[in-house]
């Protein structure tokens, strides 16, 4: 499977075989943001401006997806209901599963806010480069500066336990945010999309978050009846 011009370096052995993986990048977060902390980072994100602004509204709405694969997101991949992007991790020599993320209301409106020019959605730049993971982050902690150790991977891990507290199920909650999805069934079997379930997961969070006025009585008569 070697290209033949590779043979000529006659190469016999892979140094970087034999590296690790760090451990603390496989640490599972166990600071997720609570419901009223994600509500508090709604209403600071939802008065901020430009594509800060709607990048990361739209990666909040969409149900906190891996920022490295939400921030490569064409504008080829953007239509009027839903959002693809491509999910490689821990899929090493299988290729990205297409991963398609349909829209609520207020997430459509954002989709206003992003490039119409060039090839990514979320650029700075026109759509000629997408923006980095690392610029997503540094623009959520500078927005969200007044909720304590607040890091962006906590908004993910937030997400799901407020909707597993909201009694999503935990298969739905995997395919909303593509986890939990290597067993031989769902790999092999499981061709359904999940769009419906998805969006009625992701209805649930913008009622948890209160994005809208009707949301946000929503939220409060499910808090009160609790």
């Amino acid at each position: 499977s070697i290209p033949v011009k590779f043979k000529d370096f006659r190469v016999t052995s892979n140094p970087a075989a034999l590296t690790k993986r760090s451990a603390e990048h496989d640490r599972a977060d166990k600071r997720p943001l609570s419901v009223d902390e994600l509500r508090q980072y709604w209403t600071l994100l939802d008065g901020a401006p430009g594509i800060a602004g709607v990048a990361l509204r739209l990666h909040l709405l969409t149900g906190g997806q891996r920022i490295e694969q939400l921030a490569k997101l064409k504008r080829v991949d953007v239509s009027a209901s839903a959002i693809t992007i491509f999910d490689a991790k821990g899929r090493p020599g299988q290729g990205a599963r297409t991963h398609v993320l349909p829209l609520t209301a207020i997430a459509k409106q954002e989709l206003d806010g992003l490039s119409k020019t060039g090839e990514f959605a979320l650029s700075t730049d026109g759509g000629e480069t997408h923006v980095s993971a690392a610029t997503l982050s540094g623009w959520a902690r500078d927005i969200a500066a007044t909720i304590p150790n607040f890091q962006l991977k906590r908004v993910r891990s937030g997400v799901e336990t407020a909707l597993a507290a909201a009694g999503v199920s935990k298969e739905v909650r995997g395919q909303l945010q593509s986890h939990g999805l290597s067993g031989v069934q769902a790999r092999h079997y499981d061709a359904y999309d999940y769009a419906k379930e998805k969006l009625e997961a992701l209805k649930t969070l913008d009622s948890l978050l209160g994005t809208s006025p009707a949301a946000k009585r929503s939220a409060m008569a499910k808090v009160n009846a609790a």
